[in-house]
């Protein structure tokens, strides 16, 4: 009879971790597709100038104002998770640092970068200073409450993606209420979420906050490495800039936005693989959440492979020239995902509590940061030998790139990270239903083609490839819900268990 309890309970467990994340996932994704009508909107309404200054203010120079919190956001995460004293009123405390360091860094890069009138630039630095603030209790929520995080995202995209669609579709294309937008939606949305964990800060030990912030500071020695190296990608931008121009920069960010997009969407319910595996050390099933993911998304990154110049039109048509680079990067959020997930699991699979875990990760940070050397040297050498090259030729250089980094990123990682007889079953359990799943999709894809030749009107072209693709994902899903057995058991269960909790 104990024998059955356990593995009852184990049976709960992992019905419950698919939940979760397969949860997260398409919340997050329902969030995603709100979020592509202020991705467009931006893309259409901005001029290049303008679209490069705001996607390298928020995509970029965030990534070096945020410093403080990517050493310290490890250590929030895993200590909320294992329930240590102090963790959560410790967490609101550094949000509030965050925010100051934010807006400092922030205003110089700014200056430095960008020529935009001084009430622009406070806006635009006021707005990444809220964004890293809204980082930091994200993170919490992240590990205190799994699926509130996505509702919360669903929350900031749908205010974020309003807010643009106001400002700039129906008042004026400045970028100035550009940032004000991403500026209303971050204050509104970390309010919410320091509502939704205020019981637990309220009940948590204030004379742990020093004690907290000092071992979250010690323990940051492992994670610094990892967060400088981790810098190194984000590079990309801020040398491209100069040498191959704003243009480059603007298509970029264009045509790599679905696929990240999409990727976001995934990697939120994957983040719940490294609580997951920290607990129960269950690698199958966090495997099985892995391939989930990638199978939601899977017939969409493919119906944009073999579309990319519809997608290219939805944005803006004057990007028409980077179509062929946007099948490269959705090429590469497949890959990316993969990287995700496995990186997750490598993470749980440190065991160690607390800092005590800090050894771990500093080999896997110092492995780990190969790939982005890689990248940002080639990258580099690239911009350097062949500047004077078309457009094109060098938005598709950098996207190979990009691809060459991620790659591996993913071998490194479960080479040396995952237990070998895990690192066996991913490629035994997740490589050929990959291979089939693509090889089906992309049979569908060629079948069910868009409904007529890209116009440059945006209702028109949305229709033309939402509809059919739509139709495609769904007649994929039935395809897999048939032939799998495991995702069928998967959702049965899943639908038995809502459904008693109904009635």
């Amino acid at each position: 009879m104990k024998y059955e309890a356990v593995q009852e309970q184990n049976k709960s467990q992992r019905l419950e971790a698919i939940r979760i994340s397969t949860s997260r996932t398409i919340i997050y994704f329902i969030s995603i597709l709100i979020n592509l009508i202020a991705t467009i909107v931006l893309a259409r309404k901005l001029i290049p100038t303008d679209y490069a200054i705001y996607q390298l203010a928020t995509k970029r120079i965030i990534s070096y104002a945020t410093i403080p919190l990517s050493l310290f956001s490890l250590w929030i995460y895993r200590y909320i998770v294992e329930n240590q004293s102090g963790a959560y009123i410790s967490s609101v405390v550094f949000a509030f640092i965050q925010w100051i360091f934010t807006l400092i860094v922030g205003i110089v890069f700014l200056v430095f970068y960008s020529k935009i009138s001084l009430l622009t630039l406070i806006i635009a630095a006021l707005s990444i200073s809220f964004q890293s603030f809204y980082y930091v209790i994200r993170t919490a929520i992240d590990a205190a409450r799994p699926v509130r995080l996505s509702l919360l995202e669903l929350f900031y995209r749908s205010s974020y993606s309003t807010l643009i669609f106001i400002t700039l579709y129906l008042i004026s294309n400045s970028l100035l209420l550009a940032f004000l937008s991403t500026l209303v939606s971050f204050i509104i949305s970390s309010i919410i979420g320091l509502y939704w964990i205020k019981e637990r800060i309220s009940k948590d030990n204030t004379k742990n906050i020093k004690n907290t912030l000092k071992e979250w500071t010690i323990g940051s020695h492992a994670t610094a490495l990892g967060v400088g190296f981790g810098l190194i990608p984000s590079l990309d931008a801020m040398i491209a800039y100069p040498l191959v121009g704003s243009l480059i920069v603007a298509a970029f960010f264009v045509s790599s936005s679905v696929s990240t997009l999409l990727r976001d969407s995934t990697n939120v319910g994957l983040r719940y693989l490294h609580s997951y595996v920290l607990r129960t050390g269950d690698f199958k099933t966090a495997i099985r959440n892995l391939e989930i993911s990638l199978t939601l998304v899977l017939p969409l990154l493919v119906y944009g492979i073999m579309y990319p110049k519809y997608v290219i039109y939805i944005y803006n048509p004057i990007y028409s020239w980077a179509s062929i680079a946007v099948s490269l990067f959705l090429i590469t959020a497949i890959i990316e995902i993969i990287n995700n997930g496995v990186s997750q699991i490598a993470s749980g699979s440190i065991r160690e509590s607390g800092i005590k875990a800090a050894k771990g990760f500093t080999k896997m940070n110092l492995l780990g940061a190969l790939p982005s050397i890689v990248y940002i040297g080639l990258l580099s050498f690239a911009f350097i030998l062949f500047r004077k090259m078309g457009l094109q030729d060098l938005l598709l250089i950098w996207g190979l790139v990009y691809f060459i980094r991620y790659l591996l990123s993913v071998i490194i990682t479960s080479w040396y990270f995952i237990p070998k007889n895990i690192n066996k079953s991913i490629i035994i359990q997740l490589t050929p239903k990959l291979l089939l799943y693509i090889l089906i999709s992309s049979i569908l894809s060629y079948a069910i083609r868009p409904m007529g030749t890209p116009s440059g009107r945006l209702l028109i072209d949305i229709k033309y490839l939402a509809i059919p693709g739509l139709i495609q994902a769904l007649i994929f899903y039935l395809i897999v819900f048939l032939i799998d057995k495991g995702i069928r058991r998967n959702i049965i269960n899943f639908l038995n268990k809502f459904l008693r909790k109904l009635y």
